[in-house]
């Protein structure tokens, strides 16, 4: 049972990847490139692989937009990514301040020999974090895929 289980998930899956890839990937429209509906709407120069151009540009030319309505919808993604930034702010801190809370209720609780542990483990923790920062900082600034094709892969 458990092998025609196996095999009918296994062909669904086939099948599913099939049809995904002739009609350009999963979410795609038919006749669409790239990834129009993912697109980083906020910052018109910083585009993902794969997409038409920033999207003032597609619609344009898709719209038929003149100048002065192009620059207004231009100014409007700005407005947009700059609201998206201060929310994502905001965000960031009262979950700093949900997460102090947590430790220090959580300190409470411990025996002084495990709040030692308890503060190494966060310690780890909080040094994998920015590791995992930095790394993500380095991509966006130029290393994978920030600037493709302009580096030397013999390094």
């Amino acid at each position: 049972m458990k092998k025609i289980l196996l095999i009918a998930l296994t062909l669904s899956l086939a099948s599913g990847m099939a049809i995904a890839q002739q009609k350009g990937g999963f979410g795609q429209s038919q006749g669409a490139k790239g990834n129009p509906g993912n697109s980083q709407v906020g910052n018109p120069d910083n585009f993902r692989a794969g997409n038409r151009g920033n999207p003032v540009d597609r619609m344009t030319e898709q719209l038929g937009l003149d100048e002065a309505q192009a620059e207004s919808i231009a100014v409007i993604f700005e407005d947009m990514a700059l609201l998206r930034d201060e929310e994502r702010q905001r965000m960031h801190a009262v979950a700093a301040e949900i997460r102090e809370s947590t430790h220090a209720q959580i300190l409470d609780v411990l025996t002084p020999e495990q709040q030692v542990l308890f503060g190494e483990q966060q310690q780890r923790r909080e040094e994998l974090r920015q590791a995992l920062e930095d790394m993500n900082q380095s991509r966006r600034g130029g290393g994978f895929g920030g600037s493709r094709g302009t580096g030397d892969c013999n390094g």
